[in-house]
């Protein structure tokens, strides 16, 4: 059987436990072709999801209250990590002198955008400086995070600890990396496996091996950080380097197992959410999630 599931953004050692069913050969033993899909745009896996022109997606937390997507159900998390907002040096300094600062974003506006905004704005209040809203232009740039920052923008938003925060060390721009947790919030940095309600109604088996062999690679890769490194550059085909190696060290040790639907994950993020005003899904939408 065929399945394609959609990548949040370009293939990266978040997704070993998906590569690792591939490479072993577990999907294929099982009769299922998987085959990745990198989108154009952030939400196109969800969409098609929902739409149910594909299978499976996986994407951020974040995106199951951002907006409402009523035919998708959620299958589980496969990984997390901490995460938040890459700010420079010079940007801090402009938002302490009260000039405004731009961020670069996967996705600008909306729910996503108010909630940067609110990680910025307890984070100075913590300093002992606060700051506007309206010093903070936030811009639709991809997820190509440090070169944003090369390019002149102020910091980067959606950024996670073992990827982007990993290559800020090994950079000579002057960082801080701003998590959520350390301003009060709920950690939403992670991959959640999605399907549509009509896939998962006619295929809960097939769902099932997947939801396992998934569970398996992240074992397999949090176990063995070695093997899980030979597994990304088989699977990349890309070049052995320090910082893909420091990369994958931190990552591996992120990932999560066995991958279960639990809706008691990420309700508290949803319930805070909710109560700041920065929510787009109710709670009854978000229920349907799991339902």
């Amino acid at each position: 059987m065929k399945i394609q599931l959609a990548l949040e953004w370009f293939l990266n050692p978040d997704h070993l436990p998906l590569i690792a069913g591939i490479d072993q050969g577990w999907f294929a033993e099982a009769g299922l072709d998987v085959e990745f899909i990198i989108p154009e745009d952030h939400y196109d896996g969800l969409t098609a999801v929902a739409a149910g022109d594909i299978a499976l997606a996986c994407n951020e937390p974040l995106h199951m209250i951002d907006e409402p997507r009523p035919c998708l159900r959620a299958l589980g998390c496969f990984f997390e990590t901490d995460g938040g907002i890459l700010l420079t040096g010079q940007g801090i300094k402009r938002l302490s002198n009260g000039q405004t600062i731009r961020l670069a974003s996967p996705v600008a506006g909306g729910v996503t955008g108010t909630i940067a905004i609110e990680i910025l704005k307890r984070w100075f209040e913590q300093q002992s400086s606060p700051i506007r809203p309206e010093q903070i232009a936030i811009e639709s740039a991809g997820f190509q995070h440090l070169d944003n920052i090369r390019a002149g923008f102020d910091g980067a938003w959606l950024c996670f600890a073992n990827f982007e925060g990993v290559e800020a060390r090994h950079t000579d721009i002057e960082t801080r990396f701003i998590t959520t947790r350390e301003v009060g919030l709920e950690n939403f940095s992670a991959l959640e496996l999605f399907t549509g309600q009509d896939f998962l109604t006619r295929h809960p088996d097939v769902i099932e091996t997947i939801c396992d062999l998934i569970s398996r690679g992240a074992e397999y890769c949090r176990h063995n950080v070695g093997l899980a490194a030979d597994i990304w550059y088989r699977y990349s085909a890309g070049p052995r380097e320090a910082l893909m190696d420091a990369i994958i060290v931190d990552t591996c040790p992120r990932l999560v197992s066995p991958l279960v639907r639990n809706v008691e994950k990420w309700r508290p993020m949803w319930r805070q959410f909710d109560q700041l005003g920065h929510s787009a899904v109710d709670h009854a939408g978000f229920e349907a999630l799991y339902s």
